[in-house]
């Protein structure tokens, strides 16, 4: 099969629209139109259906483009530093993510650096934002994904920007189009997070600005002992969408938006300023991080505002 007939699948899968797609690939809409009848005969599947709002998929596009779109990303960066310098950098790289980031971004990231970095072997912590912070600190990690905190030891840039929404079990009534006021969340019990950074954070600032208090029944920093919880009917928590999409989509849990006020948090690319690898090198890994955040935030598949960054090395 044509790799270029998945690349313009896929570039209309982000985009939304046959025109606009056109445009980023710079070839004329109805070659691109082409090109998709050419690729849904070959598969003998329907891929897009237009709405009013634009290009939708299909359930089988939607399982084509889970299906390709990383290893097509890979195998466009393999062949791009085939032969480049970086291609040959032999090292190890120490990274570090937050366990709400990790189920959907470790894949397609590493994905991506093994692809641009063949010689490169790749370590991943799951913790905390406070214990990466710690592990940067103390040289154990090159760099991670940690929420915004203010640490002048460290070089840190924006990433992404994400809702924070209340998560309870399939027998809940929490409902997407129900919000529920902040002051309410008193009288749900809570599994909280452990750690102060984070979302535990955010959570206890805010209850201590609106004088607040919780009834926080469990701690926890393992995401899965927080939604195993929830989805035994035992508690409710606060997370972005993006840590529970799976059981959402699976019915085995259920959400409401959090209002008066909204919760957020950010999280960004971290190293200490002592960060011991090539430029050319650090530069790529930055690189690739931004990249695979904004596919991510694009496509829809990480429900997140992309933020604006600083040159990362």
């Amino acid at each position: 099969m044509d790799t270029h007939r998945l690349k313009y699948f896929l570039c209309i899968a982000d985009e939304g629209s046959m025109t606009r797609a056109a445009s980023v690939l710079g070839i004329a809409q109805p070659a691109l139109s082409r090109q998709v009848r050419r690729l849904e005969d070959d598969l003998g599947v329907t891929l897009f259906v237009r709405t009013a709002r634009g290009m939708q998929l299909t359930e089988e596009g939607e399982r084509l483009r889970a299906s390709t779109s990383a290893p097509l990303r890979q195998l466009e960066l393999a062949i791009q530093y085939a032969g480049s310098p970086l291609a040959r950098v032999e090292r190890g790289y120490r990274l570090g993510l937050p366990e709400t980031a990790a189920g959907i971004l470790a894949a397609p990231l590493l994905g991506s650096l093994s692809a641009t970095f063949p010689n490169v072997n790749f370590s991943v912590t799951v913790a905390p934002t406070d214990k990466l912070v710690e592990e940067l600190l103390k040289d154990t990690l090159d760099s991670a994904i940690i929420n915004s905190v203010p640490d002048e030891r460290l070089f840190y840039s924006d990433l992404l920007v994400e809702d924070l929404v209340l998560v309870g079990g399939q027998g809940s009534d929490l409902r997407p189009n129900r919000a529920i006021r902040f002051a309410e969340l008193a009288g749900f019990p809570l599994v909280l997070p452990s750690s102060r950074t984070g979302i535990g954070n955010t959570l206890e600032n805010t209850a201590l600005r609106l004088d607040v208090k919780f009834s926080s029944r469990f701690a926890t920093d393992s995401l899965q002992v927080a939604k195993d919880l929830i989805e035994a009917g035992l508690a409710y928590t606060v997370l972005p969408l993006s840590a529970c999409g799976i059981e959402i989509e699976a019915g085995r849990v259920r959400w409401a938006p959090i209002c008066e006020p909204t919760l957020s948090h950010k999280l960004g690319m971290a190293a200490t300023a002592q960060l011991k690898v090539p430029r050319g090198f650090g530069i790529k890994i930055g690189e690739i991080f931004h990249e695979e955040v904004a596919r991510l935030t694009k496509s829809g598949r990480w429900p997140a505002q992309l933020l604006p960054s600083r040159h990362w090395h």
